[in-house]
This record gives C-alpha cells, structure tokens and sequence, in this order.
C-alpha cells in the first residue's frame, strides 16, 4: 500500500487497514488526501510484534502456524494477488 500510494498518481485513497498506517501515509504523501475506512481500526495484537521477534522466530523456527489445507490454499491465491501489484 506504502509504495501504491506513492507512486500512484490518483490524490484520494481510501485505506481499509490498520490506523497507524494512514498516519505514514499522509506523512509520507503530505499532497495525498489518505481517508481511514475506520477511524479507531487498532489491532492491538499487531502492536505486540516486532522486526526482532520475527527474526528470532524464524532464526529459532518458533511460533509456527497450521492451517487446515483448504484454509492455506485461499489464502496463498490472495497472497499471490497481492505480490503481482507489487
């Protein structure tokens, strides 16, 4: 979304995501007009992770996550959805 916004050249966005990025948003884009889709959208359990806890979870091979196949297989189409934008 970070690098959509910056290189689009569309002003208006709306963002359906967590708070704190409409903030480095309109930080980042100031010529940008960045609309919440929620304004109190704050997922706490995001703020709990950190670039070191990731690096030692993959370091460690800790925290690992099962999905039931069906599950992992919708989610990778939307992965790769998202990776073909970028």
């Amino acid at each position: 979304m970070i690098k959509h916004v910056a290189e689009s050249t569309k002003n208006t966005f709306i963002i359906g995501t967590e708070v704190d990025l409409v903030t480095r948003l309109r930080r980042e884009n100031p010529d940008k007009n960045i609309i919440p889709a929620l304004q109190d959208a704050i997922c706490e359990n995001m703020k709990l992770h950190t670039l070191e806890k990731v690096k030692n979870s993959l370091i460690n091979q800790e925290f690992v996550v099962k999905v039931p196949l069906e599950i992992a297989e919708r989610a990778k189409i939307a992965i790769d959805r998202m990776l073909e934008i970028s």
